[in-house]
Parts: C-alpha cells; structure tokens; sequence
C-alpha cells in the first residue's frame, strides 16, 4: 500500500464526525434522498459521494481528501475534472454574454466536425441530456417510416422517457421467457398501453431477432441497442450480430438506430460503428462528447434526419439546445480527441491496467469476471465465462460488488456501484498503478469476506 492510500485510511473519520452525512441530512429534507439524480446515491458507502472539487483524474470530499476517480461521471469525464481546453471553451462561451436560445457559428462548426468523424452523420441536431435525445430520435424514426413498433434488447438503457425504459434491469423472476421477454417497465407512473410498441428481445441471439422481424417486420419503426451494452458493465456483440441487425433493418425499411450515448468518443473517434464497421440509419451521441458539459447530439442520414422540423413535421425544439457553453466545450473535446496519438495513448493505458487487473483477480482467488471495451470496464462478482446477454450479467453477486467498492473508497479510490467504471485519459500509468494496488487490497478484503484466507 502506498503513503497516500495509508494515510487516506488512516484519516477516515468516524460517523459522528463524518461531514458528507451532515450535508446529507441537509440535503434529505429539501432533495428527494438527498440526491439529484436516483443513481447518485451510493449505497456501497450509505450515502452521495459529496465532493468539492475535481482536477485531472482525481475528486476531493468535503474534507479536502483526494480519491482517485473509476466513474468519471459515469463515462462523461473522459478528458477528466478541469481539462485546460474545456475550461477556456466555456469562459469563450461565458464572455459571449451566456447567449440561448440563438444560433451562432459554432453549432455549425461542431455539426461539421461531426460529419467528418462520425460515419452515419449527415445531418445533426443538437440536445441536452442522452434521455431527451434517444426519445427525440424515436420519434423521429416513427415519423420517418409511419410505423409505430419499437425493438430494443434487454439490458440496454436508452433513458427515462416513458417509451424507452423497459427492461434494462429487470429482476429475472419477471423477465419472462428468455428468448421473447416480457417488456418490464423500469418506473411507476407509466401508462400500461406504453408495452404494446416494445419488443424486448435478448441481446446477441440472432434466431430470436429474425423471428421478430418475421412476425412484426412491417410495424418495426426502429431497432435500437447500444452496439457496445456497457449499461451492463460491458457485453460486447457477437461476430455477425451487428451486421445482421443492419441487413434485417434494411430488409424490412426500419430504421437501425444506435444509442452511442456511453461508445462515443470513447472507443474511437467515430464511436462503436466506426471501431465495429456497421453504419446505423441514426445515432445518439453523449457524455464523453461534452466532457463534461452537458450536450448530446442525434446525428444520421440525411434522409432520416430531414423529417425533422423546419424541414419535416416531426418536432424537436428547445430553448437551451445546443447551448454555446456546452457548444464550445464539445468541440474542444473533439479537438483533443483528434489529437495525433490520443487513441493509442489510451489504448496503452488500458492494456497495462486491464493486465494488472486480472493479475488481482487471479491471485486474489475471488471468482470474478472482469470484461472491457476501451477505458470503461464492467465486473461480474461470482460469475465465469464470456457474458454476452443480460441474464448472465444480471446473476452477478451484489453484495460483493458492494464490499468491493466499499472497500476501495475506504482506501481512496472512488468507484460507483453502477454496472460499468472506467478512467479518463488523464489518468496517468502511475494514478492507474495506484488503483490496481487498492484494488489488490479490496479484493483481498472480499476474499476474507467469503471464507478465505
């Protein structure tokens, strides 16, 4: 263990003393939970993660302590807290005057940066969060090809909207039939007529996919999946599995529809359907796109994305997109990503990490399966093999899962209990070594936890 992992443990304060459950208690009375977003509770710790700052590839508590960041925003921070070209993108944007509601050259410039990188954009259109956007760009499909029928895989999340969050954690006694499973609406106040335009179907199973598009071909507005499922850690599509969603959608006119909310940028700089080489009709771009900031974009063929108003009939407005902060954030994002080296540099980091990782795993003796796709990575406490589909993902031990992350931010390194973790691309070999010696040390304490020596 290192100094600063030492005296990180050694300064850990009782509960009395502990300021994060003050400011909770503060924050339960006027927030609902205390949070502002249901995930930022972190039930590994019994509370939010409060901080008061971040820099480069650490976050600081309310006592001034450093942990080392594995959630970065959950994927958004790619470039880290406080990169110099995002802050000096948004004091431009800032000495602008904080202007909304206008267009300025700038969502013009970044549109044609994203024509140029990622291969289905013809045509952008910019939103705020990924749940706004993948709803924007459903309806758009439906618009576009006057059917109404929704395909989505279990275990891919494509947002809050009451169309779209069916089935992305459904608990498996509910879940249905594993081949034709029974749409699970993942929130109360849903109307219940919402189910009739989902298909829910298992992720990766080719003969499940073309009996759909048999029995429903003609009413398939779009098919919509995250080509890389890192909503459940990281399940990665099958040889062919892509490339038969394109032709299937082709076949019967709908529309292949890519959530890239959580592959943009992250993958290469044309996101998963550049690394995979399949090419959707329209795609979501978010989180690591802004930095940050909070910006996404739906982006595809021009023939889709012309249904859109003012050209089209099918709406989608708002006052502060493609807000100049958010704007001017993204394209110094995009700017970095395309840096000579950027991906190899990342790439590097991954391959030591990931190596030094499953070392852990190894000498630790803790049954887990470790799976990753660039600098975000998904952990399967109790689980062997390759998992490819939701179920498998999903029969994961939690209480492992929690202790392990428990264990880290005991020791200074700060990991959500969400499906997927990761780290920016600066994070530096050293900052990942230090994770890699927490994680020795966590996975140590699960193995004590289970009856190990």
């Amino acid at each position: 263990m290192t100094a600063l992992t030492d005296a990180w443990h050694g300064q850990a304060a009782d509960n009395a003393a502990n300021p994060a459950l003050a400011q909770y208690a503060l924050a339960s009375a006027v927030l609902p939970g205390g949070v502002c977003a249901s995930a930022r509770r972190n039930d590994a710790i019994g509370h939010p993660f409060f901080v008061s700052r971040g820099d480069g590839a650490w976050l600081y508590d309310l006592q001034g302590r450093a942990f080392l960041d594995m959630s970065t925003s959950h994927g958004a921070s790619l470039l880290g807290h406080n990169h110099p070209r995002i802050k000096a993108a948004v004091q431009q944007a800032l000495d602008m005057g904080i202007v909304c509601s206008a267009e300025t050259v700038h969502q013009t410039r970044l549109a044609q940066r994203i024509t140029e990188l990622v291969p289905c954009a013809e045509m952008v259109r910019f939103a705020g969060s990924g749940t706004e956007t993948v709803m924007h760009g459903l309806r758009l499909a439906r618009c576009a090809t006057a059917r109404e029928k929704l395909i989505k895989f279990e275990g891919h999340f494509h947002g809050y909207s009451d169309a779209l969050n069916f089935s992305v954690m459904p608990p498996l006694d509910q879940a249905g039939p594993a081949r034709t499973p029974t749409p699970f609406v993942e929130s109360s106040g849903v109307p219940a007529n919402t189910r009739e335009h989902v298909i829910v179907l298992p992720f990766n199973d080719p003969v499940a996919l073309e009996a759909a598009f048999a029995a429903h071909g003609p009413q398939v507005a779009a098919l919509l999946l995250e080509p890389i499922n890192y909503d459940q850690g990281c399940l990665m599509p099958e040889p062919g599995f892509l490339e038969l969603c394109r032709d299937l959608c082709t076949r019967h006119g709908s529309v292949l529809f890519f959530d890239e909310v959580l592959t943009a940028f992250r993958v290469a700089p044309g996101g998963a359907q550049q690394k995979l080489g399949v090419t959707p009709d329209l795609c979501v771009l978010g989180k690591a796109f802004g930095a940050g900031m909070p910006i996404s974009a739906l982006v595809g063929k021009k023939q889709v994305m012309a249904h859109l108003q003012p050209l089209g009939s099918c709406q989608m407005s708002g006052t502060f997109l493609a807000h100049p902060t958010a704007v001017l954030a993204a394209l110094a994002a995009l700017e970095e990503y395309s840096r000579p080296g950027f991906y190899d540099e990342l790439d590097a980091l991954c391959d030591a990490f990931y190596a030094g990782f499953q070392q852990a795993i190894d000498a630790s003796g803790v049954q887990l399966r470790l799976q990753h796709a660039g600098p975000r990575f998904g952990l399967y406490f109790g689980v062997t093999g390759n998992i490819v589909e939701y179920r498998k993902a999903a029969s994961k031990n939690h209480d492992a899962e929690s202790l392990f992350v428990r264990a880290c931010y005991q020791r200074g390194v700060y990991f959500q209990p969400a499906a997927h973790h990761g780290f920016s691309a600066v994070h530096t070999g050293a900052d990942l070594r230090l994770a890699l010696e927490v994680i020795a040390a966590a996975l140590s304490d699960v193995r004590a936890a289970q009856g190990g020596t």
